[in-house]
């Protein structure tokens, strides 16, 4: 069965011991980016797929959420850059990682509806900024760590402020079953939760196959990142499901 997700850090962190055939699977996984994901799940092409939260509710008559494999930030998550010593300036372009991503519904979480967003690839949007080809960007995955030794700095914590003021975790990105797949979803969601133990059971098992799909190798970063969406959440979100899917409808603009 084909398994989509992102070549980011949690996502290879997370499968590394499934891809790798450490834990048997019949999965065959391919990596794109998340707008990617995004796009394709209105086609129903991946039986089994990464979205961003917004994109899944999207697609809720086609794709079935799973309680296992979600990357969910506490109290982290994108953030919204300008370059030193500029302000942000919600008249003028935006540019984020996918109209349909988590990044792109928490700006307008922040700053409104009115904003002109424009989509461009999550690894060209920090250095977009700082060579003034745009005013500001969202930053997702592991360029949110590095931004300030690109010249850059933070105008809004986009995930902070949607904890503060819904108190929930910030909802990056779930793992979905296409609808016709559901029911593999159990022992899908079974070999997701083993694969995620086995790699903070043996993180060195992993790294190298992180660092071969990562936008920046330096370890630190690379850890910083997946301690930081990788959490008791990707193992289970069912207590929270409700809740957070509640939040999602109201806030969304």
């Amino acid at each position: 069965m084909k398994f989509a997700i992102t070549p980011c850090p949690n996502d290879t962190f997370s499968y590394g011991a499934l891809v790798s055939g450490r834990i048997k699977s019949d999965f065959e996984f391919e990596f794109l980016d998340i707008e990617e994901l995004n796009l394709a799940a209105e086609s129903g092409k991946y039986p089994l797929t990464k979205l961003s939260f917004p994109a899944y509710l999207k697609n809720a008559a086609r794709y079935e959420l799973m309680d296992a494999g979600a990357a969910l930030g506490l109290g982290t998550g994108p953030v919204l850059v300008v370059r030193k010593g500029e302000k942000f300036d919600p008249s003028k372009p935006v540019l984020v990682p996918g109209m349909n991503t988590t990044a792109a519904m928490l700006l307008k979480f922040y700053a409104g509806a009115g904003l002109d967003l424009r989509p461009a690839h999550f690894r060209g949007i920090s250095s977009a900024v700082a060579r003034g080809e745009a005013d500001a960007g969202v930053l997702i995955h592991e360029g949110r760590f590095v931004f300030s030794g690109e010249g850059l700095e933070l105008a809004a914590d986009l995930g902070g402020f949607w904890t503060e003021r819904t108190r929930l975790p910030v909802p990056l990105g779930c793992i979905c079953v296409r609808r016709d797949c559901a029911r593999l979803r159990e022992s899908a969601e079974s070999l997701i939760r083993e694969s995620i133990s086995a790699a903070f059971a043996d993180p060195d098992s992993v790294m190298g196959f992180v660092r071969e799909k990562a936008q920046h190798l330096d370890g630190g970063v690379l850890r910083k990142h997946i301690y930081a969406f990788v959490n008791d959440y990707s193992m289970d979100i069912s207590r929270i499901r409700g809740e957070l899917l509640d939040g999602l409808a109201r806030c969304a603009l």
